[in-house]
């Protein structure tokens, strides 16, 4: 299984309710995608966050990973996100548990 985490940062401009839009549209992946077993997505809560909002997915194996990094729908929804985030405010880590 591999998880798979991403981070952002936004524009400072970016409305709550937007940044919720996209965490919504997140975990509405999980039946949507085959391999994608789940997904977490959410706001910082402000205590020691340097990142606005993130995701943490558990798929399948390293091949779910690769169809899921360019499913329709996946893309969709990142596409989005890049419209808002900060240019190259984006972590990305994935490791196999």
């Amino acid at each position: 299984m591999i998880r798979h985490i991403v981070l952002f940062r936004v524009l400072d401009s970016t409305p709550r309710e937007r940044i919720q839009g996209a965490v919504d549209r997140l975990e509405g992946l999980v039946d949507v995608i085959p391999g994608l077993r789940s997904l977490q997505a959410g706001t910082d809560i402000g205590i020691h966050g340097n990142w606005d909002f993130g995701l943490v997915a558990e798929l399948e194996d390293r091949a779910a990973l690769e169809a899921f990094s360019t499913d329709a729908a996946h893309m969709e929804v990142a596409m989005d996100i890049l419209t808002f985030r900060r240019e190259s405010d984006i972590a990305v880590l994935d490791f196999e548990i």
